[in-house]
């Protein structure tokens, strides 16, 4: 899969911007603050219908206007010689958010979700490690629900029965009260849910473990070892007992204290907690490689290869990281690529070094201006 065109409308600080795309890698290059960032969170839009830094859609609208457009041609084949698909994400003030695929509505965007599939790779990925569990799991939850649908639709009942069964035990904290009869039927339809849902995690990570350590020993041309796996207080077939057990603490707390809601994935360095005993150089090693792999995954999954998007990844990796990070992307398994850098000659002479074909652009506040001719055919 490849994204051919790109056109914005009033989105963010980009007034009007059109740009026809190389195959294979696209430079975004000036300084901070331009918009470089901005281009990649379009390309987001196109991807899962919402932006990846900021989820309220009406404070993307560039200042001063009432919407913004962002609209992306897209070939499923890398080679353009399939039929094209124009996606189309609009917003004006005061309205549901419009996603159109060739000119047609989606009636719900979570039909949108895997279609085409794009993966961010930016600064903001530190709160993976360093944020609660809540995000890790979030993490897990988008990549599978990106390939399994009924996946999805089994967590979003889940979630929905766990806010159930939380105002159940606010009543009657609040009304001193307490009926442990009226709590069975929710845990009914938990316990199916959550077995399910645990079953597949460990499907996921049982399979995302060996893709990822592969990418991470290439970055870090095999002198580390780094792995990651699923924790879970709760054993499988086990859902029913704990949630029985766990009755007098969710009384007491007002919540469901066990579950799949309560899931986590650890990150390692060796034998050891990445966040802990990992250095920013290897932190930022250990996610650029959990998200390339996150690539690798989909592409297997759902049968077309992701669009990249990395955002100011050089920062705290070295020169060898970073030139191995070129050679991984130049590969075949790897395909459309967008980078954004604040050097306007490091990524193209990188690129250039490892023979990958790229297209620079140059980002400033007059708008997107291409440095590279026109990418042939064949790139």
């Amino acid at each position: 899969m490849r994204l051919l065109r790109l056109q914005l409308l009033d989105f963010k600080s980009h007034h009007e911007v059109e740009m026809s795309l190389c195959a294979q890698v696209n430079c975004l290059l000036g300084d901070n603050g331009t918009g470089k960032t901005n281009v990649l969170d379009a390309v987001h839009y196109l991807g899962n219908a919402k932006g990846y830094f900021n989820p309220i859609d009406s404070q993307n609208i560039r200042h001063g206007q009432p919407s913004f457009m962002v609209e992306g041609t897209f070939s499923l084949d890398e080679d353009g010689a399939t039929e094209e698909d124009k996606v189309t994400c609009a917003v004006i003030k005061g309205q549901k958010k419009v996603l159109k695929r060739n000119g047609k509505a989606y009636s719900k965007l979570a039909d949108h979700i895997g279609r085409y599939p794009v993966v961010m790779i930016a600064p903001a990925d530190a709160a993976l490690l360093h944020d609660g569990s809540e995000v890790r799991r979030k993490w897990m939850d988008q990549v599978i629900s990106q390939y399994d649908r009924p996946y999805l639709d089994r967590l979003i009942q889940y979630h929905h029965l766990v806010q159930q069964r939380n105002n159940l035990l606010r009543f009657f904290a609040e009304n001193r009260t307490y009926d442990p009869d009226q709590l069975a039927p929710w845990d009914d339809r938990m316990v199916p849910l959550a077995e399910a849902i645990a079953q597949q995690r460990a499907v996921f990570v049982a399979e995302f473990e060996p893709e990822f350590q592969r990418i991470h020993g290439l970055l870090c041309m095999g002198k580390e070892s780094a792995g990651l796996g699923l924790h879970s207080k709760v054993e499988a077939g086990q859902f029913a007992a704990a949630l029985e057990g766990a009755r007098e603490d969710d009384r007491r707390l007002r919540r469901s204290t066990v579950g799949v809601h309560k899931d986590d994935v650890d990150f390692r360095l060796g034998d050891h907690a990445l966040k802990r005993f990992g250095s920013q150089g290897q932190q930022k090693t250990f996610l650029l490689a959990l998200r390339l792999a996150q690539v690798e995954h989909l592409a297997r999954r759902v049968g077309r290869r992701p669009v990249l998007l990395l955002d100011d990844i050089f920062d705290k990796i070295d020169a060898h990281r970073a030139g191995a990070l070129m050679e991984v992307l130049g590969q075949a398994r790897f395909g459309q690529v967008f980078i954004s850098d604040t050097d306007k000659d490091r990524i193209p002479a990188l690129l250039r070094e490892a023979q990958v074909p790229f297209k620079a652009w140059w980002v400033n506040a007059k708008g997107v201006v291409s440095l590279t001719p026109e990418p042939s055919p064949a790139q």
